[in-house]
């Protein structure tokens, strides 16, 4: 899950024909006080430590959450409600917030948080014909009990004039919660929501009602009943000042950024994709584990996480974009390419994520603190 921002207005440096400019006052507040969140997080006492070898050796809270209760939203979709086992409150969380989840037979997920920040946790899971997290999730019932690890943000909310959602299927968890942030704080908002079938998309009713009790519209598309979604439509139901949010398949949410570039109609784009992008730019590095002195050789087109865990496949992770810390390790030598979005400048003197972080040119040795 990342979230790729492209503004359109008078700037200072280009992306292909359209000028961009550094995210607004609001973006800006919101990515400080994440990442204040962030280290707070992850130098508390309270949460869970993953690896001695990191320096950041806890991410975010982890505790245990129970069952309150099981909701079946649409076809193949249930919501599942769930609060902390020893009774205590929830981690505050904003919206396009998610989880990690971890089920009772050891399977870790991570999922979207939906609904008002406030009270119980809302996950809403589909369950897919091959997939046996959603599928064991999905016999879950009251009283059963998961392990929970969070909550963290990859794609939060700025302020907006206007806010054009667009939610392919399940991809309306994140949006909802938005959708119920713009409600509360008055704001005007698009909806657009495109699923296979009627029958097949969660929340409908209770999307139009809040379209019809605030300064919201709904727009609801389906294949069977509309074809395939066509970017330049959805896209023109911007105002011109409207920023941007996407969640759904990654063949859709890069549409729809080539399409938001063209237009005049959208000033931010904002898109949570559920798998770690290809890499497509690096070239090929090593590893130095300076404790056993095993090497560990990285091609261009793999991470150091994937290189590493080929002989260490207990190495710690979660996101796979950089974004929440668990892959973090300390290192002792080398020049980095550092890609993340989670370690302060500070700490990246002697700190690296394995899942993003490259070597800075081709063949240079990274020695880790393993």
């Amino acid at each position: 899950m990342t979230n790729d921002a492209v503004v359109t207005a008078p700037a200072h440096s280009h992306l292909g024909e359209v000028t961009v400019t550094a995210p607004g006052i609001g973006l800006r507040a919101i990515g400080a006080a994440s990442r204040v969140y962030a280290r707070v997080v992850a130098d508390s006492s309270i949460v869970t430590a993953l690896s001695p070898a990191r320096p950041r050796r806890n991410v975010g809270y982890e505790f245990e959450a129970v069952v309150d209760d099981t909701i079946d939203e649409a076809e193949d979709v249930r919501s599942l409600l769930l609060s902390r086992r020893d009774g205590m409150p929830l981690p505050t969380w904003l919206p396009g917030a998610h989880i990690d989840i971890t089920t009772p037979s050891g399977r870790v997920r991570q999922y979207s948080l939906a609904g008002r920040p406030a009270g119980r946790y809302r996950i809403s899971v589909r369950k897919i014909p091959s997939g046996s997290a959603s599928t064991e999730i999905h016999t879950l019932t009251r009283g059963d009990v998961l392990r929970v690890r969070g909550p963290r943000n990859a794609f939060p909310m700025a302020e907006a004039e206007h806010y054009l959602f667009v939610a392919a299927g399940i991809g309306i968890t994140p949006i909802r919660s938005m959708i119920e942030r713009a409600v509360q704080d008055g704001a005007r908002w698009t909806l657009y929501y495109h699923g296979r079938s009627r029958a097949s998309l969660p929340f409908v009713a209770a999307l139009q009602r809040m379209a019809l009790t605030s300064h919201g519209h709904v727009v609801v598309k389906t294949d069977d009943a509309d074809g395939l979604p066509i970017p330049a439509d959805i896209v023109d139901l911007g105002m011109g000042t409207s920023a941007m949010y996407v969640c759904g398949p990654a063949a859709l949410s890069s549409r729809l950024r080539d399409e938001a570039l063209r237009s005049t109609a959208v000033r931010e784009f904002h898109t949570e994709l559920f798998t770690p992008a290809a890499v497509v730019d690096g070239m090929p590095f090593v590893l130095q584990l300076d404790r056993s002195g095993d090497t560990v050789e990285v091609g261009a087109q793999e991470t150091a996480l994937d290189a590493l865990r080929r002989s260490r496949p207990d190495q710690p992770y979660s996101c796979r974009q950089g974004f929440c810390g668990a892959c973090v390790v300390g290192f002792v030598g080398g020049r980095v390419e550092h890609r993340d979005r989670v370690l302060t400048e500070t700490e990246r003197e002697n700190s690296l994520t394995l899942c993003v972080s490259r070597g800075a040119v081709e063949g240079e040795v990274l020695v880790l603190d393993l």
